[in-house]
């Protein structure tokens, strides 16, 4: 079973730690049912500082498993969204940032749902790590944390050991990411069904960080964007690619780069780092394997960018990752 503390404070949001729970609770049963376990495959828990109920938005009470004393490692910390003053509720709750440093050094993988963040950056924990906020708290966001990389347009972000999403109900996109990444994409799609998650918008995001980057309207992009999702594997010829779709070079780098925020060639890095971590968590193929599976030729060219992406080498991001699935 993988354990996700889901973090209680006064003033979160209910719909955030109850959306997280349900989703999450209804993926693990479904995941231990299609494989024949006994267990469902998450043990959540609501843990508050001292074991006692918080009070949440609009007057709603919300009343924890436990305490943060008896709560014990977590391989998952969920941070929902701060409902109040952000400010005063940073102050109000330092145990959580303290916390958080603590499952942060025990190597926890540690999510934050809208400006659930500002604890994490409280904490120190995204220094060199890009982040994502509600997008109605940036300026705030930017004011305290002048030198964190923030990414305002993303919907969900995974650096390291840190997971982001961007508010209102990306805990859905947040959710689903941690299902395909502890269960599998079979058992995320039947997820997102049950939750009535649009299904043609889950099968082009993949439940990765890449549907930020989809978030646009010029078609043809998009369409080149699907293709080379589909493709990624393929040895691919980017100044070929402007013409495969009636797109000079020129026009095709500056309309991508406008409409998504990075070239082509990064988008298609990304795609092929995407697949290959999820290669390494959920299959035993050899790390040569996954390179040539994922279209690079040089293993360490591969390592290399597999390693300034994630902040871990394949092998490590392996262990680490898999570990929680065992």
């Amino acid at each position: 079973m993988v354990t996700v503390s889901v973090m209680l404070f006064d003033y979160v949001l209910g719909a955030a730690v109850m959306g997280i729970n349900d989703l999450l609770y209804f993926a693990g049963r479904a995941y231990a049912q299609r494989h024949g376990h006994s267990q469902p495959r998450f043990a959540i828990r609501l843990v508050s500082a001292h074991g006692q109920p918080v009070k949440a938005m609009n007057r709603i009470t919300l009343t924890p498993h436990c305490s943060l004393a008896e709560a014990g490692h977590s391989e998952v910390v969920l941070v929902p969204s701060i409902a109040g003053d952000i400010a005063q509720t940073l102050r109000d709750n330092t145990w959580l940032t303290d916390y958080l440093q603590q499952a942060a050094a025990a190597g926890s993988l540690l999510g934050s749902n809208s400006n659930g963040s500002f604890f994490l950056a409280e904490a120190g924990l995204l220094a060199g790590k890009k982040a994502t906020t509600f997008w109605d708290n940036v300026e705030l966001f930017r004011q305290r944390y002048p030198s964190i990389d923030l990414r305002a347009d993303q919907v969900l972000i995974h650096d390291g050991n840190i997971l982001c999403d961007a508010g209102g109900t990306s805990w859905f996109d947040l959710g689903l990411y941690l299902v395909e990444l502890f269960c599998d994409h079979a058992t995320a799609m039947d997820t997102a069904k049950y939750f009535m998650v649009d299904l043609e918008r889950a099968k082009q995001l993949s439940f990765t960080p890449l549907v930020s980057l989809r978030h646009h309207s010029d078609a043809a992009i998009l369409q080149v964007q699907r293709w080379l999702e589909q493709h990624h594997a393929q040895r691919i010829s980017i100044d070929a690619l402007g013409a495969q779709f009636g797109l000079s070079n020129r026009s095709l780098a500056r309309r991508f780069k406008l409409a998504t925020g990075v070239t082509p060639l990064h988008y298609l890095q990304e795609v092929r780092l995407d697949a290959a971590g999820r290669l390494l968590v959920q299959t035993n193929a050899s790390i040569e394997d996954i390179t040539h599976a994922v279209g690079y030729e040089d293993i360490s060219s591969f390592i290399r960018l597999f390693k300034r992406r994630t902040h871990y080498a394949p092998s490590t991001y392996r262990a680490r990752f898999r570990a929680l699935r065992v």
